[in-house]
């Protein structure tokens, strides 16, 4: 049992290496996710190539189907093809979709499908399949992962995670279409999938509600010095999503950039707002004295579960006036480390450095995210104002690509705008496999049998 381990864990990539690799993604084409096409994806590192590569609505190993779309002449190591085949309408399991009422989503410890197939080829000979899946309880299904800390954990996260507008056929801003909205998927979506970490930039608008004297329905999620909805319903789906599915979600509190300079009452109240919406299901820190004090990034997803709390929220929390600057439901936020300003050489390289965890290296043994993004400033030096989902689609496949090397095996939180064009819950999942299976078996000493 432990050779068959052993061998998965450390040969799984010279396998997949031989078995051509290959998975689908969500292009960025298309006005609305509805109108986006499925891509294929094969690689890295891909040298025995499939004759073809077929889209199917169904898993081909159960039932015989016609593909969708063929996709043939496969020649590089890895590529990428956006297919004619739309999502369409994304549909969950029973349970699984945020207005299902009275039902008890079924919990899917290694993924559940949807209709979204891909298979590789030789002939009418199967090699491979996958799906586009979603990933709603991978975190509390992977063996060991609950005793390691938040630290050494690769925790997959979006930017400006509720940067999105439920029906963007209506927004006629051509700014918030191109250059506000940072995600295709609500945050509901976002962590069926397996997203865990969420970003967010919040605002104050002091005429969204004159008549609330707590100021608590005047914060509003912030991108890109834009207004783009409120608050509160996006805590509602984290909250309604946790409570479903018992898993950890962490929540950045990022950045105030609009309403909040030099008004710390206005913090106070988004304090009592947190409170008021989390105080249950929110973890509270033991500050006690008798015991030694943990940073929340040392805590295992064991001990946060331990009373049945599933939030952690990251705030700084030298911007809230005594006594909220003190409160327990609060941790610091971690280290974070940005691509915002950089091209695409020199995103590798600060990622070298970064992921390497070398002396030379400003991560150490710390909490830390990683946002792999580009600003709408960075794209200028291109003399091309480029959209977000222009400067995602170049930067997000590649940092997913470096990502499946042994970078992953350092990684914390890795948070990407549109998030859905890449595959990076699958590679989060594999590098915690990886790095569980390290930690279980820390202890296996390997003696060596000599014959005489």
């Amino acid at each position: 049992m432990f050779l068959c381990c052993l061998v998965f864990f450390c040969c799984n990539l010279p396998l997949l290496i031989y078995a051509c690799p290959i998975y689908l993604t969500i292009s960025l084409d298309g006005k609305t996710l509805q109108d986006a096409n499925l891509e294929v994806n094969w690689g890295p590192e891909c040298h025995e190539h499939p004759e073809w590569i077929g889209i199917f609505s169904e898993d081909p190993t159960t039932s015989y189907v016609q593909p969708e779309a063929r996709i043939t002449d496969i020649r590089n190591s890895s590529g990428k093809v956006v297919s004619d085949v739309k999502i369409g309408k994304l549909r969950f399991p029973r349970g699984w979709n945020i207005n299902d009422v009275n039902v008890v989503p079924i919990e899917y410890p290694k993924g559940k499908c949807l209709s979204y197939y891909v298979a590789s080829f030789n002939g009418s000979e199967l090699l491979t399949v996958e799906c586009l899946k979603i990933q709603p309880n991978w975190m509390s299904k992977l063996e060991h992962i609950a005793q390691m800390p938040l630290k050494d954990l690769f925790i997959p996260g979006t930017h400006a995670s509720a940067a999105y507008v439920t029906n963007l056929t209506k927004t006629k801003s051509v700014l918030v279409k191109d250059y506000v909205i940072a995600q295709r998927m609500d945050v509901w979506s976002q962590l069926v999938f397996g997203v865990r970490y969420l970003d967010l930039s919040i605002g104050f608008d002091r005429v969204a509600n004159t008549y609330d004297t707590s100021n608590t329905d005047n914060f509003f999620i912030v991108n890109e010095n834009k207004f783009v909805q409120p608050l509160r319903g996006v805590l509602r789906e984290v909250k309604h999503f946790v409570k479903v599915s018992h898993e950890i979600v962490i929540l950045d509190f990022s950045s105030f950039p609009i309403g909040f300079y030099k008004h710390p009452e206005r913090h106070s109240s988004l304090w009592h707002l947190l409170h008021e919406e989390f105080g249950d299901i929110v973890y509270i820190r033991n500050t006690s004295t008798n015991v030694e004090v943990k940073q929340c990034y040392e805590l295992t997803i064991d001990e946060i579960k331990k009373n049945n709390k599933y939030i952690i929220i990251l705030y700084p929390v030298q911007e809230l006036p005594y006594p909220e600057s003190e409160s327990k439901i609060l941790c610091p936020n971690w280290k974070r480390f940005s691509t915002a300003f950089m091209n695409t050489s020199e995103a590798l390289d600060y990622m070298r450095l970064l992921f390497s965890k070398k002396n030379s290296s400003p991560v150490q043994n710390e909490g830390w995210v990683f946002e792999a993004v580009r600003s709408m400033e960075q794209s200028l030096n291109n003399d091309k104002l480029e959209t977000a989902k222009e400067r995602a689609t170049v930067l997000n496949p590649k940092v997913t690509s470096w990502l499946k090397g042994p970078w992953s095996l350092t990684a914390n939180v890795v948070a990407l705008d549109y998030f859905g064009n890449t595959n990076l819950i699958d590679v989060s999942i594999y590098a915690n496999m990886h790095k569980a299976f390290n930690m279980a078996n820390k202890n296996f000493i390997n003696f060596e049998i000599v014959s005489t």
